[in-house]
């Protein structure tokens, strides 16, 4: 990616937002133009493509994932911690007009024993795991007519102290189908093929995914610290790079 973020800014107070927008907007390089259009490479990058079969442990997440919103995406609602800026994620729903309680953001799992084939897609890019709860590996299933408003990641919690390390990792399990889009900053990501890996420039870049077609669209997301295995991988980021799994 094109961006070189400062690591080292103050994060400011949440408490003296009501908006979750609004305090992510000030903490993110982004440049909010919509005269400029964004393109692969500045806000994302494709890093290659896994080749395998990944169809029946593909069919069974789907089949195995729990609905979320904004209240429960980080424990499932089996605990009663609520995550931090709260108040001023479900804020923004309401000041859309939406109801925070009843947008279902998309299905999860985060439950791999059964699952040998996307855990070793997940581990590939050697991610160290942080100490933050809930911030490991996932599956998300976005059934038809789920959307995740338009958001800015707030994850410098899973390494205060060098928060360069931390990335968050997309790997796409089905080729795209129209009426399924992610968007990253204007840009409508598109089209991609079932293995296409992409990582994102998560404390600046607005992103958005939805699903109005009629199949389930499904991804793994990994997010972790950096190892030099990740930086070596993230060297060489190329679309017709090819991933391959025992």
């Amino acid at each position: 990616m094109m961006h070189k973020t400062d690591w080292h800014k103050t994060l400011a107070n949440p408490d003296g937002y009501a908006s979750n927008w609004d305090w992510c907007v000030e903490h993110s390089e982004y440049h909010f133009d919509d005269s400029i259009q964004d393109q692969p490479g500045d806000w994302f990058d494709i890093l290659g493509t896994f080749q395998g079969d990944w169809t029946e442990e593909r069919n069974r997440l789907v089949a195995e994932t729990t609905p979320i919103n904004w209240a429960t995406r980080k424990f499932y609602g089996d605990v009663d911690i609520e995550s931090p800026m709260l108040e001023q994620e479900e804020y923004d729903i309401l000041q859309g007009g939406g109801k925070p309680k009843e947008l279902i953001l998309t299905n999860m799992n985060d439950g791999w024993e059964t699952y040998p084939t996307l855990y070793a897609m997940m581990d590939y890019f050697g991610l160290e795991v942080s100490g933050v709860e809930g911030a490991k590996k996932r599956g998300h299933v976005q059934l038809t007519g789920q959307m995740f408003n338009r958001h800015i990641d707030k994850l410098w919690d899973r390494c205060p102290d060098d928060p360069e390390r931390v990335a968050r990792i997309t790997v796409m399990l089905d080729d795209w189908q129209p009426g399924q889009f992610y968007m990253y900053g204007n840009l409508v990501y598109s089209n991609w093929k079932a293995g296409e890996v992409h990582i994102f420039d998560w404390p600046n870049v607005p992103h958005c995914t939805a699903n109005t077609s009629n199949t389930p669209r499904a991804v793994l997301q990994v997010t972790g610290l950096k190892t030099d295995r990740t930086r070596e991988i993230l060297k060489n980021t190329n679309k017709d790079r090819v991933f391959k799994i025992a």
